[in-house]
């Protein structure tokens, strides 16, 4: 769907009228696509709103080389996809974190950018809470670490620089933080 001169001008002037056009026009097809790759349609709605939010925001980036629809279409396909990867980070920790039993091998951490602990989905707040009990057991140190890296999503050598340490302190810290989490959720399974 082509888009008349006209309403970029209004939408780079922030209208409100033209981007609730642009919403009724592109939010049935962003919202399909979306949900074909999360297939939650729940999250489908969270990320294509998302889409809509940074199209408003980088709007006067546009540079007009595409459709506006289908830069739209690219902003929501790259937030999906941010969406799967953000889950598969959670995941990974959250299998890490998952008690186990004493004969299996422990999991290896995951490495690189890991998602965040406050958004990991737990549907379950007594779980939720024996996490964030758990981690005011925690030093100050070991507790920062895992703010800065699982929660606020702050790369391994960002964090290293805000706490003045090495990246290895960092990993070591998070590892004896993960550890200490799982001994917790261990007993809580234990004893239901």
């Amino acid at each position: 769907m082509d888009t008349p001169p006209d309403q970029l001008q209004r939408l780079c002037a922030g209208e409100e009228a033209a981007w609730g056009e642009l919403h009724r026009d592109h939010y049935p097809r962003l919202w399909s696509s979306v949900q074909r790759i999360l297939n939650n349609p729940t999250l489908a709605d969270d990320v294509v709103q998302e889409a809509f939010i940074k199209a408003h925001r980088d709007i006067r980036r546009f540079a007009g080389q595409s459709q506006l629809g289908t830069w739209l279409y690219r902003i929501a396909i790259n937030q999906a996809l941010d969406a799967v990867r953000k889950k598969q980070r959670t995941d990974r920790w959250l299998s890490f974190l998952s008690p186990i039993a004493e004969h299996e091998n422990q999991p290896t951490m995951p490495e690189g950018h890991v998602g965040p602990v406050a958004s990991l989905g737990l549907e379950n707040a007594d779980l939720r809470e024996t996490i964030f009990a758990a981690m005011t057991e925690l030093s100050p140190e070991h507790r920062a670490v895992v703010q800065l890296r699982l929660i606020d999503e702050i790369s391994l050598e960002e964090t290293a620089r805000l706490l003045h340490c090495k990246p290895g302190t960092v990993n070591s810290r998070l590892h004896y933080a993960c550890e200490h989490l799982r001994r917790k959720l261990g007993k809580v399974k234990k004893n239901p």
